[in-house]
């Protein structure tokens, strides 16, 4: 009969096998999704960045540029492409973070927070609104408010950003085109404001991805939280938008606020992913703190954009237009950006657009 220390040896030895089986099935489990992912971007969805335009590119008619030279906006180049692959933004983490945000940046993570200290300016105005993996703010949308929304935007009455949410009006009517009878994604967005205004600018029907779960009986919005909206467009249930808008929701992406993982690129990378998401050629509106062109973080309850983080939350993208003037002193503003997708487009390069 082996002995007792015999046993607790062997015992030992074999939940090391069981754990490792375990570790190794694990790893492989997570190289087939990713395989799958690469697969699929080489197949449909996720198509990197060179291959898509390879593959079947498609003829896009782009809007000639109309940038204000008199505003330093004009300096702002978006760079060519995403400086990460469109597979590893669609596989960014989307479940809630098991703890509170940190008052303050952790250490590890200090330096791609400032981008390798370009972001000087460092502020702290803390927030804890972890939502995320619970229910939205206004988490019910009835007919009845929709209703509402809609009258008010009818009305062009002032919306819950003042004079820079009324900005969306300006860019739907002036690029009606690609709105009117459209599909079209919002990315993030507690109330139905925004989409209110797009439907009164005659949107065809929309989809709404908010942190929170909402419920909405309005036949015409539709709405997911970021995972299930992930998954959906992964198996191909919910084909390319015509458009897309993102107003006061992206500069949050990743600081935790509303228990969101730490991901100092969380912006840069749910931006990315809409180059799979909005057609070639499709108009992307997007409305972000920005003040005189300086970068800043204020955490962690958002980002102030200027020329630097810009250019790179831009990647992929062609800068059309920018609905608004000005950056007030001492603050900040949140113009309307009017992005052209290039993803995709037959035979585009950063200086065939026309500039008018």
């Amino acid at each position: 009969m082996k002995s007792s220390k015999h046993i607790t040896k062997s015992l030992k030895s074999f939940h090391l096998v069981i754990i490792t089986i375990s570790c190794l099935v694990t790893f492989f489990l997570f190289r087939v999704q990713v395989k799958s992912l690469e697969k699929g971007t080489q197949e449909g969805f996720l198509e990197s960045w060179l291959h898509v335009r390879d593959k079947s590119p498609a003829t896009c008619l782009f809007e000639p540029v109309v940038v204000a030279e008199d505003e330093w906006f004009h300096t702002v180049k978006p760079e060519e492409s995403p400086h990460f692959t469109l597979t590893s933004a669609w596989l960014k983490t989307e479940a809630p973070s098991a703890m509170d945000a940190p008052n303050e940046i952790p250490e590890m993570y200090k330096s791609e927070f400032t981008m390798g200290g370009k972001i000087a300016d460092i502020s702290t105005y803390y927030f804890n609104q972890a939502y995320l993996g619970k229910t939205a703010e206004t988490s019910q949308w009835s007919k009845d408010l929709i209703f509402q929304n809609i009258e008010a935007a009818r009305n062009r009455q002032p919306t819950k950003y003042g004079d820079d949410g009324l900005k969306i009006h300006d860019g739907a009517m002036k690029y009606k085109s690609h709105i009117e009878g459209k599909r079209g994604i919002v990315i993030g967005s507690e109330d139905p404001w925004v989409e209110s205004i797009l439907l009164h600018h005659g949107a065809q029907k929309l989809l709404t991805v908010e942190f929170g779960k909402i419920t909405c009986d309005y036949p015409l919005i539709e709405t997911m939280v970021p995972k299930e909206f992930t998954e959906s467009f992964l198996n191909g249930r919910i084909k390319q938008f015509d458009f897309g808008m993102s107003f006061s929701s992206l500069e949050h992406d990743g600081l935790g606020r509303y228990g969101d993982v730490l991901n100092p690129i969380g912006d840069l990378q749910s931006m990315a992913k809409m180059l799979s998401v909005i057609k070639p050629g499709g108009l992307m509106f997007i409305g972000v703190p920005t003040a005189d062109g300086t970068d800043a973080l204020a955490w962690n309850a958002h980002r102030i954009y200027g020329k630097y983080r810009l250019e790179k939350l831009f990647a992929g993208w062609k800068l059309i237009d920018v609905i608004g003037k000005g950056s007030p002193a001492g603050s900040f503003v949140q113009h309307l950006w009017v992005l052209q997708n290039t993803n995709g487009c037959k035979g585009y390069t950063p200086n065939t657009i026309p500039v008018q």
